[in-house]
């Protein structure tokens, strides 16, 4: 069970936190960001001052026999290189952290984008099947009143039939729905980690799309580029490769390690103590320096290229969230105007029924339309919220 109290009814951000706390390919992505960040501190320990004591204990010859030079010198080091220079060991696992930083932010973005159908799905199938039950009771009323009018003489026995007709396909209807239902709430509790019978979801009504108008693609895409974290890990690899790059030309100079500290001993009989130092001037005589700074260039195209690539991707995703929202977005203003159209026909016909203008099967074919029409409408404005959910989780401003 994982650890998050709920409010009386589940929200969509009450079911991101939980999954995102719970979905394991989350938490094996943020697990390698930890293992990554832990090698980076290593290697970045190489370069830190060294702290050092020395022993040292040897004979001098003398004429009046054997003496013993004995020295204790305690101190710091430190090499120029890791002072100018950034190493290709450090570099590397800084981009390793970044690589990981930024699988870590696509899966949680792919988890948020799942766990968001599943919430809308359960909503929708939820809300589905209580239409369909309404659907069931009004053919049941529509049942008993044509067999009260056959009965008493106002109506064939084919209305009855009719009626009978109906209301079996309307039982084996709200049957599947039901069961659609349930499936979707147990997929979506299984996904958060709470047991089926916690979760009390929201009323259908309440899912109103948090956009309003949708942004231009220029506009979307500047959003986008500015919020998308995968751009911001992408960019700062980038800075970083160019100063490593930077660092690996001007680590070809010589190399020069500086020591200094105190020592204290004897030296040749007689008691010696004072600073000490010892500086060392390393000429490399191969070509490893240059070498090194052709494969930090190369790891610059590298990192160029991963960020013109998610660019790339980023403006994929967001153009065709951008359309997938207009479509539905139209898609539920004509399926909105057809319900209410379907209703004022449900309404004439039963009336007409009533009157003897018209026959049951006219009653039964309206009835029919506005079911469609329901479960259109339906449909239609869970597909909108969807699109309005991931369109702003693409345009990085729903955190």
């Amino acid at each position: 069970m994982i650890p998050f109290v709920f409010a009386a009814l589940l929200s969509l951000d009450d079911v991101e936190r939980a999954a995102l706390a719970r979905a394991p390919v989350v938490a094996q992505a943020r697990a390698v960001v930890v293992e990554k960040a832990a090698l980076l501190d290593a290697a970045r320990g190489v370069g830190v001052p060294h702290a050092f004591a020395t022993y040292t204990n040897l004979p001098q010859g003398e004429p009046t026999g054997n003496l013993v030079q004995q020295l204790t010198t305690v101190g710091g080091s430190i090499t120029l290189g890791d002072i100018v220079g950034v190493s290709a060991d450090v570099a590397q696992a800084r981009a390793d952290v970044r690589s990981a930083q930024a699988a870590e932010v696509s899966a949680e973005r792919m988890e948020r984008v799942k766990v968001i159908g599943l919430y809308v799905d359960a909503v929708r199938t939820a809300e589905v099947e209580r239409v369909r039950s309404e659907i069931l009771r009004a053919t049941r009323a529509d049942r008993r009143a044509a067999a009260l009018r056959f009965s008493s003489g106002d109506a064939p026995r084919l209305d009855v039939v009719r009626a009978d007709v109906a209301v079996a396909r309307a039982s084996a209807d709200f049957a599947q729905a039901h069961a659609d239902a349930q499936n979707a709430h147990d997929a979506l509790t299984v996904e958060i980690g709470v047991q089926s019978d916690a979760v009390l979801l929201p009323d259908f009504a309440r899912l109103t799309p948090s956009l309003v108008n949708a942004p231009s693609v220029d506009d979307a895409l500047q959003t986008a580029f500015r919020n998308r974290p995968e751009v911001a890990v992408a960019s700062a690899d980038v800075a970083s490769e160019e100063a490593a790059v930077r660092a690996a030309h001007r680590a070809v100079l010589p190399g020069l390690t500086a020591q200094a500290g105190y020592a204290k001993g004897i030296d040749t009989g007689v008691p010696v103590s004072g600073p000490s130092a010892n500086v060392s001037l390393d000429i490399p005589l191969g070509g490893a320096a240059a070498d090194r700074a052709r494969a930090e260039e190369a790891r610059l195209v590298q990192a160029r290229s991963r960020l013109d690539e998610i660019r790339q991707n980023v403006t994929v995703e967001v153009a065709a969230a951008l359309r997938t929202y207009a479509a539905d977005r139209e898609a539920s203003e004509a399926t909105a105007r057809a319900r209410a159209e379907a209703a004022q026909e449900v309404q004439a016909a039963v009336v007409g029924y009533r009157n003897g203008a018209s026959s049951s099967l006219d009653v039964l074919d309206a009835r029919r339309t506005f079911a469609q029409a329901q479960i259109d409408d339906v449909s239609t404005r869970a597909a909108l919220y969807e699109a309005s959910s991931t369109l702003l989780l693409l345009l990085g401003v729903q955190e």
